[in-house]
Protein backbone atom coordinates (compact mmCIF):
# COMPACT_ATOMS: atom_id res chain seq x y z
CA UNK A 1 0.00 0.00 0.00
CA UNK A 2 1.36 3.85 -0.74
CA UNK A 3 2.29 5.95 1.53
CA UNK A 4 1.69 9.19 0.03
CA UNK A 5 -1.29 10.69 -2.05
CA UNK A 6 0.09 9.78 -5.38
CA UNK A 7 0.28 6.04 -4.76
CA UNK A 8 -2.62 5.73 -2.77
CA UNK A 9 -4.31 7.43 -5.88
CA UNK A 10 -2.93 5.19 -8.19
CA UNK A 11 -4.06 2.50 -5.93
CA UNK A 12 -7.93 3.98 -6.61
CA UNK A 13 -7.25 4.00 -9.87
CA UNK A 14 -6.42 0.30 -10.39
CA UNK A 15 -9.29 -1.32 -7.38
CA UNK A 16 -11.69 1.18 -9.63
CA UNK A 17 -10.81 -0.69 -12.73
CA UNK A 18 -10.45 -4.23 -10.86
CA UNK A 19 -14.55 -3.62 -9.66
CA UNK A 20 -15.74 -2.62 -13.07
CA UNK A 21 -14.21 -5.61 -14.82
CA UNK A 22 -16.04 -7.35 -12.32
CA UNK A 23 -19.18 -5.59 -12.72
CA UNK A 24 -18.75 -6.29 -16.44
CA UNK A 25 -17.86 -9.96 -15.89
CA UNK A 26 -21.28 -9.65 -13.40
CA UNK A 27 -23.23 -8.94 -16.80
CA UNK A 28 -21.96 -11.26 -18.71
CA UNK A 29 -23.23 -13.64 -16.32
CA UNK A 30 -26.48 -12.41 -16.84
CA UNK A 31 -26.66 -12.29 -20.56
CA UNK A 32 -25.57 -16.09 -20.23
CA UNK A 33 -28.59 -17.40 -17.25
CA UNK A 34 -30.94 -15.48 -19.52
CA UNK A 35 -30.75 -17.82 -21.80
CA UNK A 36 -31.09 -20.73 -19.41
CA UNK A 37 -33.90 -18.51 -17.47
CA UNK A 38 -35.64 -18.39 -20.86
CA UNK A 39 -35.45 -22.19 -21.89
CA UNK A 40 -36.40 -23.18 -18.60
CA UNK A 41 -39.34 -21.23 -18.11
CA UNK A 42 -38.34 -18.84 -15.25
CA UNK A 43 -38.68 -15.46 -14.46
CA UNK A 44 -35.80 -12.94 -14.53
CA UNK A 45 -36.71 -11.80 -11.21
CA UNK A 46 -37.27 -14.49 -8.63
CA UNK A 47 -37.68 -12.40 -5.59
CA UNK A 48 -36.77 -15.98 -3.22
CA UNK A 49 -33.75 -16.02 -4.77
CA UNK A 50 -33.05 -12.37 -4.04
CA UNK A 51 -34.09 -12.42 -0.68
CA UNK A 52 -31.48 -14.85 0.44
CA UNK A 53 -28.32 -13.30 -1.61
CA UNK A 54 -29.14 -10.23 -0.13
CA UNK A 55 -28.97 -11.91 3.29
CA UNK A 56 -25.96 -13.52 2.52
CA UNK A 57 -24.69 -10.09 0.92
CA UNK A 58 -25.46 -8.36 4.03
CA UNK A 59 -23.92 -11.08 6.44
CA UNK A 60 -20.71 -10.80 4.19
CA UNK A 61 -20.49 -6.92 4.72
CA UNK A 62 -19.62 -7.02 8.54
CA UNK A 63 -16.59 -8.68 8.63
CA UNK A 64 -15.22 -6.82 5.93
CA UNK A 65 -16.42 -3.53 8.01
CA UNK A 66 -18.09 -2.24 5.34
CA UNK A 67 -21.40 -0.45 5.97
CA UNK A 68 -24.67 -2.65 5.48
CA UNK A 69 -27.07 -0.40 4.21
CA UNK A 70 -24.53 0.71 1.23
CA UNK A 71 -23.88 -2.85 0.47
CA UNK A 72 -27.67 -3.00 0.15
CA UNK A 73 -28.14 0.01 -2.32
CA UNK A 74 -25.12 -0.94 -4.20
CA UNK A 75 -25.83 -4.51 -5.46
CA UNK A 76 -30.01 -3.78 -5.50
CA UNK A 77 -28.52 -1.27 -8.49
CA UNK A 78 -26.27 -4.64 -9.43
CA UNK A 79 -29.66 -6.13 -9.44
CA UNK A 80 -31.35 -3.76 -11.40
CA UNK A 81 -29.40 -3.63 -14.02
CA UNK A 82 -28.90 -7.16 -14.44
CA UNK A 83 -32.48 -7.93 -14.66
CA UNK A 84 -32.34 -4.73 -17.49
CA UNK A 85 -29.37 -6.61 -19.21
CA UNK A 86 -31.70 -10.05 -19.13
CA UNK A 87 -35.10 -8.72 -20.19
CA UNK A 88 -33.07 -6.93 -23.04
CA UNK A 89 -31.43 -10.29 -24.14
CA UNK A 90 -34.89 -12.19 -24.14
CA UNK A 91 -36.22 -9.17 -25.93
CA UNK A 92 -34.00 -9.94 -28.80
CA UNK A 93 -34.48 -14.10 -28.60
CA UNK A 94 -38.10 -13.48 -29.09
Amino acid sequence: MGNNIIDIRKEFDETDSKILNLVARRMQLSKSIAGLKKDSGISVIQPEIWRQQMRQRKKDSGPLQVNEAFVVKLFSLIHDESVRVQNEILELTT
